[in-house]
């Protein structure tokens, strides 16, 4: 993968429209926000790939704007092929819709992409020169200090502002240590771009290269919610993974411990707030302690409510309104 700046006078395109393709399982308490945060960021369509969840992930993905695309039913969690349906919905609909170009946020279910320096993801991409078919995202794990955890519908960021930068060890083909590149240019004249497991990065059929610019976006991830939601969520993944065929190797780590499983073992120090006992995840090696930060980057994640909306969620889950971590705020004006 080639890396390079954006010249002082690029040769911007004028005529591209931005989707956004999100992939869930299980996902109830928290994809509403997800979907709404992609539209904020200026996406213009949120395309959904569900791995047949038994919950009210769909339907709340749906409220708040998203496009069902695909759901497909495995008998365990399969990534292998969300990744394969996901490339055919983008090449679907990037060909039925006739524009020439279509900038692809690729999301998983708690990922909050932003824009750099105060920007929308949308309006970022107006300034990247043309030759840039691909961008990274420096991510940021966060992680709760106090409670309520999480409140659905608002955005994480509003709940857990401390957070370490997620940079995994291991072989990787980005110089800036990009963990994933979920900015994807379909090109109506250009060969495709097919993603990789993950979206760690994408090839282009042709084997020419890629080239993505220096910087990127920012992305914030919030595995940790309401702690009973989030237990029980972690739980069935686990189980899931166990009964996985190639359990061996868990797409989203090449080491032979899957991420999830340790993750799920140092769930009792994040609520206890004992950082020094909680898994780095980003090492080969199981190594405990994290150092985290408060997030003093701009809020640029432009909210799609009002800051008494976001006081009113606060002091009901205080008087007892907060009993279900995985109801639901309205998020559109009604009442909570």
């Amino acid at each position: 993968m080639l890396c390079e700046a954006n010249p002082p006078r690029p040769e911007v395109l004028t005529d591209f429209r931005v989707f956004a393709l999100l992939g869930t399982w299980m996902e109830q308490d928290v994809v509403e926000a997800t979907v709404r945060n992609a539209f904020a960021q200026g996406v213009e369509a949120v395309y959904l790939v569900d791995n047949a969840s038994t919950d009210a992930t769909v339907a709340r993905a749906v409220d708040a704007g998203a496009t069902l695309a695909e759901s497909f039913r495995t008998d365990v969690y399969e990534e292998r092929i969300r990744n394969l349906l996901s490339n055919s919905v983008v090449a679907r609909i990037s060909l039925s819709c006739g524009a020439p170009h279509i900038w692809w946020l690729w999301l998983d279910g708690d990922e909050f992409p932003e824009g750099p320096g105060g920007m929308t993801v949308a309006d970022y991409l107006r300034t990247l020169d043309r030759r840039f078919r691909l961008v990274g995202s420096t991510y940021y794990d966060h992680f709760p200090m106090e409670d309520p955890a999480y409140i659905p519908g608002f955005h994480p960021l509003d709940f857990q502002p401390m957070c370490r930068r997620f940079v995994p060890e291991g072989p990787d083909d980005c110089s800036q240590s990009h963990w994933k590149h979920p900015l994807q240019r379909f090109d109506r004249a250009g060969p495709f771009l097919s993603s990789l497991m993950g979206f760690r990065s994408a090839n282009l059929l042709m084997g020419e290269s890629v080239t993505e610019p220096v910087g990127g976006i920012v992305t914030h991830r919030f595995a940790y919610r309401q702690e009973e939601f989030t237990r029980r969520r972690m739980e069935l993944l686990r189980a899931e993974w166990a009964r996985h065929p190639y359990n061996d190797v868990s797409p989203d780590d090449s080491t032979g411990t899957t991420s999830i499983t340790r993750r799920c073992e140092t769930l009792d120090a994040v609520y206890a707030r004992r950082w020094d006992l909680v898994d780095d995840l980003g090492t080969r090696a199981r190594h405990l302690g994290l150092h985290l930060e408060e997030w003093t980057g701009p809020r640029s994640s432009r909210r799609w409510y009002e800051s008494h909306e976001l006081d009113r969620a606060r002091k009901s889950w205080a008087l007892g309104g907060g009993d279900d971590p995985a109801g639901s705020r309205a998020g559109s004006g009604s009442p909570l």
